[in-house]
C-alpha cells in the first residue's frame, strides 16, 4: 500500500509540474501592449497625450511583430522599424528555475518579465522596467 501511495504521488507530481519552456518555443505574435501601470506614473495632465502617442506607435506594431523562442533559448524578433521595413534581430532567452520569469536579451538590452500567463495559444508578460507594461502575445501557426 505505502509503494502505490509513492508511486501516485510520483505520478501527481511528474503531471503537475509542466515544462513552461517547451510551451513557450514557438512563433508568438505581439497582441497588444498595456500601458495602464505606466500611465499612473505620468501626470494626469500629460496621459492622454502620452497614451494617444503610444497607441499610433502600437498601431504600427500589431500584425507585423513576431517573437520566436527556440529550444536552445535562441530569440528572433521581428518588427518593423522606423521605416516601417520588418527588420529581424537576433537574441537569447531565459526563463527562471521556477519558470515565472523570462530574460530576454537583445542586441545587448536585456528585459526582465513575469510570465502572468502561459498556455498553448496565449502569453501574458508583465514587466516593471520603465516604461511599465504587459505584453500579450498569440501564439501564430504557420504552414511550412
Amino acid at each position: 500500500m505505502r509503494h502505490l501511495f509513492i508511486a501516485a504521488l510520483l505520478a501527481l507530481t511528474v503531471t503537475s509540474c509542466s515544462d513552461k519552456s517547451s510551451t513557450l518555443t514557438g512563433r508568438w505574435e505581439l497582441d497588444e501592449i498595456d500601458y495602464s501601470e505606466h500611465y499612473k506614473s505620468i501626470p494626469e495632465e500629460a496621459r492622454e497625450m502620452i497614451r494617444a502617442a503610444m497607441n499610433k506607435a502600437f498601431k504600427k506594431l500589431k500584425g507585423k511583430t513576431f517573437f520566436t523562442f527556440s529550444e536552445n533559448e535562441k530569440l528572433t524578433l521581428e518588427a518593423p522599424n522606423f521605416l516601417n521595413k520588418v527588420k529581424r534581430t537576433k537574441g537569447n532567452w531565459k526563463m527562471n528555475d521556477t519558470q515565472d520569469s523570462l530574460r530576454i536579451i537583445i542586441a545587448d538590452e536585456v528585459e526582465n518579465y513575469r510570465i502572468v500567463q502561459i498556455n498553448a495559444d496565449s502569453l501574458i508578460l508583465a514587466t516593471s522596467e520603465v516604461p511599465a507594461r504587459t505584453l500579450i502575445l498569440l501564439r501564430k501557426y504557420w504552414k511550412d
